[in-house]
């Protein structure tokens, strides 16, 4: 009867201690890395995009925690350069959104295009998932579209779906809080599933 006692007292020590080891695992981490958009530029912490995105991720059952390595201004080479030390090691998976300055600075095509597949294609031999985050139609759309394709990737086609001139920031080009989580909750479903897949393997 001791033994038993003892044995009992020793499996529900064994319990305890395990059980917040199980509780403390780190959430799996999702990196958003980017321009201003990634950054929430003109955004309180809590209202930009990678705070919606982690809450929009919680609500569909995802644990993970949405760390932010966006840079206001960044062009696709600047996020190529900075890559290795914006985006850490224990990424599992990445946001890669980048062009809007490409455009706005008159980059040619052909500089944005080898930026973002040199940058999809050191994420994947890392062992990243990647979403590429795409422009909309036309030639830039297009061309997200074919770097996606090339690499096997995922593709979220239009970054700015739904989010009209009420839902940005005087700029008109920036998103507001209410646009944020519109960009967070279609995010959202491409990030979850790839993530859901990704733990399937």
């Amino acid at each position: 009867m001791i033994g038993y006692t003892r044995r009992t007292l020793l499996l529900t020590l064994l319990a305890t201690i395990a059980a917040p080891a199980a509780r403390g695992q780190a959430p799996t981490v999702v990196t958003l890395f980017g321009d201003s958009i990634a950054a929430g530029y003109g955004l309180a912490p809590p209202d930009g995009l990678a705070s919606q995105l982690q809450a929009a991720l919680a609500a569909l059952g995802i644990d993970a925690a949405v760390r932010n390595a966006g840079v206001p201004g960044d062009t696709s080479p600047h996020g190529l350069a900075r890559l290795n030390g914006s985006v850490r090691k224990d990424t599992t998976l990445c946001i890669v959104e980048f062009g809007g300055n490409d455009r706005r600075l008159g980059y040619p095509e052909t500089l944005t295009r080898d930026s973002l597949d040199v940058i999809v294609k050191q994420l994947k031999d890392r062992g990243v998932t990647v979403i590429l985050a795409g422009m909309g139609a036309g030639e830039r759309g297009e061309l997200y579209r074919q770097i996606a394709e090339a690499n096997h990737v995922a593709l979220y086609p239009d970054l700015f779906a739904g989010v009209g001139p009420d839902l940005r920031q005087p700029d008109g080009v920036h998103p507001n809080p209410a646009g944020a989580k519109v960009i967070a909750r279609g995010l959202a479903e491409v990030v979850a599933e790839a993530l859901r897949a990704w733990k399937g393997r």
